[in-house]
């Protein structure tokens, strides 16, 4: 290729064809005259639609000012070229940025003729910075220049929205005192790469810290020295809260893990990798974590006799389903516990299953728990089940709510029928009524004692038994009662014999007693019978004799008729002490007649007793009236009335008499066994008999020459009845 000269006619004519840029020939006026291609091609158009065209119809409306000012000075002579930066209009319609430089050709005179224009395109270089330009002015992130020494040289507006500083103020400060001091020290010790990243907090305008995570650009001369620093700085104190919130989460998760003893796990199926929380660990006793990792490793610690069970429901895991299941652990300290285990499956987008997690929970103190509660179960079942007793539970109201087999063999009836019966509906019609005040009474917290009660049975029979009631109470509230029931029918028969049997004993004791008391009387009325038969008549003398041996076969005939005949019982509420003062009162002028004095020392009561009066005042006149006969001299009789901690009225008669010898004690009350001249025995005997039919006790002491104490001790009532009860003995 030969060379062009620049004389060459065709070199200019190349020249404006081939340019890059656009380039255009235009009027004073602004008409385009000529156009090369480049400038066609710039804004879209043929050269036939650009050429004889006012070249400001192509421009952007907003522009139209500008270029006629700069024209207006170029034809003013104000300057041989102008160059500014014009919006073109492209023929599609969108802006084409234009970088024009406008050159002013004058003739010889110095009159403008024509200008020559070069055109190029800047649209991607404004794009850019106007692009930057945005990012400044609306990044959320503070861009910051700085000094190599850390003097701000230039901050975006992000910086007073962040921290509150105007930015223009900020120049020409340092950076580094506006940071936390515990983050200082590490900042000034830190290397820094060409482009690094650290995390420090800033001071607000306002005296509060901002987490900010920035990046930093060292920018460095052409000598390689750090010259400038350009910093982007990110507002992430939300990020480090949530990161602590996290921490917090994750230790709260831990500490409570730890105090529920559950522990969580996650099994990555596609790589085969277990991840396990501290608790599990503990749980599990492991404290090599390089042991754990694989399903594998854990599995060692399941008991042999579970492993069937934990690999099935492992193998319906990995075939996408949820499992739960309880085994036993042993660990290497060789202890054995139990956990429950339950897991999720977690699937991806195709549905299948690519991890597990789930939970294991240490339960073993749950199983001790639960194994003793059934075997607490057990034994109460078994003893409900085979208690020869009957076992009957109540509600509150006094319905009947489950029975043991036993109440079914007594009653006759079935227990389906017998949870809809009442308690009471089983009595017979006379106990009833003391039957619901017994329930009452125990229901409301009172102490009450065995009863014995009749129950009528499905058959019509009639049977004795003896009740036991006990509290349910649950959660510290009574909500019924267990009635233990036994059936004494049997027992009474045979206490009914045993009591015929005794009174047969005592028959002959009497009979022999009898015999011999009576046999005395008759032998000295036989012996003056034939004395009166064979002497002179002396008959008064004898008939005297006669008269006094009678009487004495009265008396034994009328201490007999006591024991024997019935006596019927009208038991009512009575002070015993005021039964104590009438019989001082009456035996007091037969005390006093022998200088002997009866006191009375009472404790406070009351000493309400459930009793017949007027056979407790004929226990007290006999041991008053033996008292006084075993007296032979002046002195006292004390009579001490006090309560015990048993709820008894125990009344203490001491008196100052001969007193009894130790071997005669065990005898006392036996019939015709007396240590007094004349006496029978019977009336010991008779007191006796009084006291044990009112539920009391009696005990004697007594030392030769010093006196005798008799103890008598009676229930005291508890509530009053609202009729005497009639009692045959």
């Amino acid at each position: 290729m030969s060379s062009m000269h620049l004389e060459h006619p065709s070199f200019y004519g190349n020249a404006f064809l081939l340019a890059p840029i656009g380039i255009a020939v235009a009027s004073v006026d602004g008409v385009w005259n000529q156009v090369n291609p480049a400038l066609y091609k710039m804004l879209g158009y043929d050269e036939e639609e650009l050429v004889d065209k006012d070249h400001r119809i192509f421009f952007h409306p907003d522009d139209w000012a500008q270029e006629e000012r700069q024209l207006q000075k170029l034809l003013e002579g104000h300057s041989s070229s102008a160059i500014m930066e014009i919006r073109y209009i492209h023929k599609s319609g969108h802006v084409v940025w234009v970088a024009e430089q406008v050159f002013t050709l004058r003739n010889k005179e110095g009159v403008p003729e024509s200008f020559y224009i070069y055109l190029t395109d800047i649209t991607e270089k404004k794009l850019a910075d106007n692009l930057d330009s945005v990012v400044c002015e609306h990044s959320q992130d503070i861009i910051a220049y700085s000094s190599s020494d850390g003097v701000c040289l230039y901050v975006s507006p992000a910086f007073h929205n962040l921290l509150g500083y105007h930015p223009k103020d900020f120049i020409g400060k340092k950076l580094m005192d506006y940071f936390h001091p515990d983050d200082i020290a590490e900042l000034y010790e830190r290397d820094y790469s060409d482009k690094d990243k650290v995390c420090a907090r800033f001071r607000h305008a306002d005296g509060r810290y901002i987490w900010f995570e920035t990046t930093i650009k060292l920018i460095r001369n052409v000598d390689g020295d750090v010259d400038k620093i350009l910093s982007i700085g990110r507002d992430i104190t939300e990020r480090i809260q949530t990161e602590q919130a996290l921490i917090n989460s994750r230790r709260s998760l831990a500490e409570a893990q730890r105090i529920a003893s559950i522990g969580s796990w996650e099994w990555d199926l596609e790589r085969g990798e277990i991840h396990c929380s501290e608790e599990l660990l503990r749980i599990y006793g492991i404290t090599d974590t390089n042991i754990i990792g694989k399903f594998e490793n854990l599995l060692q610690f399941v008991h042999p006799a579970d492993h069937e069970n934990v690999l099935t429901k492992v193998q319906r895991a990995m075939a996408g389903h949820n499992f739960s299941l309880e085994c036993r652990l042993i660990l290497t300290t060789g202890t054995e516990k139990h956990v429950h285990i339950q897991g999720v499956v977690l699937k991806d987008n195709e549905g299948f299953p690519i991890k597990t997690q789930g939970t294991v929970q240490d339960i073993t103190e749950q199983k001790k728990m639960q194994q003793l509660l059934e075997e607490t179960i057990d034994r109460y079942t078994s003893l409900k089940k085979y208690n020869p007793d009957a076992i009957i539970s109540l509600d509150k109201t006094g319905y009947i709510v489950s029975v043991n087999p036993a109440s079914e063999q007594i009653t006759g009836y079935s227990a389906q029928e017998l949870n809809d019966f009442h308690f009471t509906d089983l009595f017979h019609y006379e106990d009833v009524g003391r039957a619901q005040q017994w329930f009452q009474r125990f229901m409301i917290g009172e102490a009450v004692e065995c009863g014995e009660m009749r129950v009528v049975c499905k058959d019509g029979s009639l049977i004795d038994l003896l009740i036991t009631p006990a509290p349910i109470i649950i959660r510290q509230a009574m909500v019924g009662c267990y009635v233990m029931v036994k059936d004494i029918t049997e027992q009474k028969r045979k206490d009914e014999l045993l009591r015929k049997s005794e009174k047969l004993s005592v028959v002959g004791q009497l009979a022999a007693g009898v015999a011999h008391e009576i046999r005395n009387p008759l032998t000295a009325l036989k012996g003056f019978v034939k004395l009166m038969m064979h002497s002179d008549p002396q008959f008064p003398k004898y008939l005297a004799i006669m008269k006094e041996e009678l009487d004495r076969i009265e008396l034994i005939v009328s201490e007999l008729l006591m024991l024997s005949k019935p006596q019927s019982l009208q038991l009512r509420r009575t002070d015993l002490k005021d039964l104590i003062e009438e019989v001082q009162t009456l035996i007091g002028t037969q005390a006093i007649m022998k200088n002997i004095e009866i006191q009375l020392s009472a404790d406070e009561g009351p000493f309400t007793v459930q009793c017949d009066p007027n056979q407790i005042k004929q226990v007290i006149i006999n041991f008053l009236k033996n008292a006084i006969e075993a007296m032979t001299r002046e002195g006292v009789i004390l009579i001490e009335l006090s309560l015990d901690t048993t709820g008894h009225a125990r009344m203490r008669i001491v008196d100052q008499g001969c007193g009894i010898p130790e071997d005669k004690l065990p005898r006392l009350g036996e019939p015709f066994f007396t240590t007094k001249e004349g006496g029978t025995g019977l009336g010991l005997m008779v007191s006796q008999k009084i006291i044990e039919h009112h539920a009391g006790k009696m005990s004697i002491t007594s030392r030769l020459n010093q006196g005798t104490t008799v103890e008598v001790s009676l229930p005291i009532a508890e509530l009053p009845l609202e009729e005497p009860i009639s009692l045959r003995l």
